[in-house]
């Protein structure tokens, strides 16, 4: 299973609104994340079963963006709560993704992907220093016998992008 942890594109500092869950992406922000799409389907060519991603406007609209991308424009994007800011990772929802045993894409917001990602990832190291908007964090965990069963520290980093990278 391929995990694609990333954090939503760059948005504007502030919404019509005036709420920080209406916070659209820039400009820029959408085509950090087309670039991101792009770089991960062009290397990886994910076959993608799910899409997840928060309730906030811009990781609904990364993810959107991502699915249009990849070529998985079909594949509904689910939201949930548990990945707004702030939040502690989803353990529920990771648990179900890697008991289905087949490629996500996971869209949030700092802190909550940086925590998720420290969870998961066996290696720490392997990590980039930060999240950055846009930026994508790509883990899968070995096909080892017990892997299924085991969730924290189970996954190593395959590949980080990087919009404008």
């Amino acid at each position: 299973m391929n995990l694609y942890v990333m954090r939503h594109g760059l948005a504007a500092d502030s919404s019509p609104s005036g709420r920080d869950r209406d916070r659209p992406l820039t400009p820029e922000g959408i085509l950090g994340v087309e670039e991101i799409g792009k770089t991960l389907q062009s290397q990886h060519k994910p076959t993608l079963a799910r899409i997840v991603a928060s309730t906030y406007l811009r990781a609904h609209h990364t993810a959107e963006l991502m699915a249009g991308t990849l070529g998985a424009a079909a594949i509904p994007i689910e939201t949930f709560s548990e990945l707004e800011p702030d939040e502690s990772p989803p353990l529920t929802l990771l648990r179900e993704l890697a008991t289905a045993d087949a490629d996500a894409l996971l869209v949030g917001h700092h802190p909550m992907v940086i925590a998720l990602l420290r969870m998961l990832v066996r290696d720490v190291a392997e990590l980039p220093i930060g999240l950055h908007p846009g930026m994508l964090v790509g883990v899968a965990r070995p096909s080892e016998p017990n892997a299924k069963a085991q969730l924290g520290g189970s996954f190593r980093v395959t590949t980080v992008l990087r919009p404008g990278r």
